[in-house]
């Protein structure tokens, strides 16, 4: 199946599902959910909670805290909403577990269950249909698959262990799964520790390897991005590269690199973390971390060019989110939340100097819309 294809299956899969939200928002696959909040997850110390509400000021936006929407979950390096169901899903990292809560129309978290993941997670995602829930085990080069059961709790279904080493033998001396993001009905696998890219399918309720494409040595996949034209750009934290790829027949092929920045620093290394496209694929925006940046590249096809380096406000940029023209950066070692404004006709993000602090965040979720 083409990158264009999922595109529209998913877009055709999700219009069948009426929450009573506009045709817009059933188009991605999301319904509303009642309530204005933001949810951080962030890597913990006792007693703080590992997930905190935020109120969100769509016109400014600004955050301020909601601590009704504070979860206790260690380390939650990663959060994911179900596409149509009151559920929000969390990795909890160094307990090597994914835990499920229910959200209240005022946006409360009740947690509903625990599962071990079988590693250390530090991605999940649902598809869209919201019967499968995929992880990535960073420590222990894994991926975990789970059934949503008709409450939203998770039923273990599958576990899939990667084997290999890359060059690096600091950072790439064993599998390293990354991102577990479906595109359709497709998984697809960054493994940072073996430099390649696997895709899954799933088949009575397992997880099938479809094939998996190797990127240069060293490269060290972290994160991809699927542009609505069929591209799929994929970041490489150690080489601090973007790789831009073809998918044909569900076959996904590296083609050039180009570097992480406009201008990569000299004196110490970048380290590129989150890559995603603008809502109209004009641009992709990525986080590098070392510059703490959000670099800019205007799209044309498969060509990738950088315009700007932006500095995030924050240091170590681990994961932004995209709403409108706003974009939210969680800045890990930064302790903050930094806020910037994209101009629309040059795609140019500038900081507000909005910021919230937050100890060692590693994503952020915005509401579902």
């Amino acid at each position: 199946m083409s990158m264009c294809q999922w595109v529209a299956r998913y877009r055709l899969s999700s219009d069948r599902v009426d929450h009573g939200a506009p045709r817009r928002n059933r188009l991605l696959g999301m319904a509303t959910t009642g309530h204005d909040l933001v949810y951080i997850g962030a890597y913990t110390d006792d007693g703080v909670p590992g997930i905190t509400g935020w109120h969100r000021d769509a016109a400014t936006g600004e955050l301020t805290a909601a601590p009704h929407g504070d979860a206790p979950a260690a380390d939650a390096s990663f959060l994911a909403w179900h596409p149509n169901g009151p559920w929000l899903y969390a990795a909890s990292e160094f307990a090597g577990e994914v835990l499920t809560y229910a959200v209240a129309p005022d946006g409360a978290l009740t947690h509903l269950g625990t599962r071990p993941t079988g590693g250390e997670p530090c991605h999940l995602s649902v598809d869209p249909s919201g019967r499968w829930v995929a992880v990535a085990n960073y420590g222990g080069g894994s991926v975990a698959l789970f059934e949503v059961a008709a409450d939203g709790t998770l039923e273990p279904r599958d576990l899939v262990r990667h084997t290999g080493s890359g060059l690096d033998p600091e950072r790439q001396e064993a599998p390293h799964a990354h991102l577990a993001q479906w595109l359709g009905s497709d998984l697809w696998v960054t493994d940072l520790g073996i430099d390649q890219v696997v895709r899954y399918t799933v088949v009575d309720g397992a997880l099938h390897r479809a094939g998996a494409a190797d990127f240069a040595a060293g490269m060290g996949p972290r994160w991809l991005a699927a542009h609505p034209d069929g591209a799929v750009f994929v970041a490489g934290e150690l080489d601090a590269t973007v790789v831009a790829c073809t998918v044909a027949d569900g076959v996904l092929r590296p083609g050039p690199a180009v570097p992480a920045a406009l201008e990569l620093p000299e004196e110490e290394r970048t380290y590129p973390s989150h890559i995603e496209c603008s809502a109209d694929g004009r641009f992709v925006y990525l986080a590098n971390r070392g510059p703490d940046c959000l670099t800019v590249f205007a799209v044309a096809g498969t060509r990738l060019t950088a315009l700007a380096d932006v500095p995030t406000g924050g240091r170590w940029p681990r994961h932004f989110a995209q709403v409108d023209d706003l974009i939210y950066v969680a800045n890990q070692t930064g302790d903050s939340v930094t806020v910037l404004r994209v101009d629309p006709d040059t795609g140019i993000p500038v900081p507000t100097g909005a910021a919230v602090e937050v100890a060692r965040p590693a994503c952020v979720l915005l509401p579902r819309r």
